[in-house]
């Protein structure tokens, strides 16, 4: 067998076995996402006055949380930030701070990004917020932090690449 043709057959080799790999760490990711997905809403069944649950987003801060966007019983908008640990919830009414489109506004008017990454939000220290991700003009990634309840700052970070 020629040099050329082992060389052929291990590259083959290789990058089937990497992409076994990759397509296996996918799926056990995936799983554990969905899995914590689902115990945080077994726990808000339990626990928060929900009627319906419209959508889930994953915090990771100090601590991890799910942030679901939902209604409760009296048909009001409302988000639950639920700790991973499932230990703790947190419920807001949608109206009682800041809407996307404000965050999205000042961001753009006061951060002057190059490029907004994502506007999610969070929780810290049990202050509900928002995390402004965005690339400014010296092109770092940078995160910036700001109250759900009144856009107040609380801290900031960059990261140079």
């Amino acid at each position: 067998m020629k040099i050329s043709n082992i060389i052929i057959l291990l590259i083959i080799v290789v990058s089937i076995i990497l992409g076994w790999g990759s397509i296996h760490l996918y799926a056990n990711v995936r799983e554990t996402i969905e899995k914590s997905e689902s115990e945080a809403l077994i726990y808000l069944k339990e626990n928060a006055e929900v009627n319906d649950v419209r959508s889930v987003n994953f915090y990771h801060g100090s601590e991890s949380y799910s942030v679901f966007e939902g209604t409760n019983e009296a048909q009001e908008a409302i988000y639950i930030w639920v700790e991973n640990s499932l230990d703790n919830h947190i419920v807001k009414a949608k109206d009682s701070g800041l809407a996307f489109e404000e965050v999205l506004l000042y961001a753009k008017e006061e951060l002057k990004p190059k490029e907004i990454i994502s506007i999610k939000l969070g929780i810290e220290n049990l202050i509900p917020l928002y995390e402004i991700i965005y690339k400014d003009q010296q092109d770092r990634y940078s995160y910036y932090y700001i109250s759900f309840k009144d856009g107040t700052y609380l801290k900031h970070y960059h990261l140079d690449m």
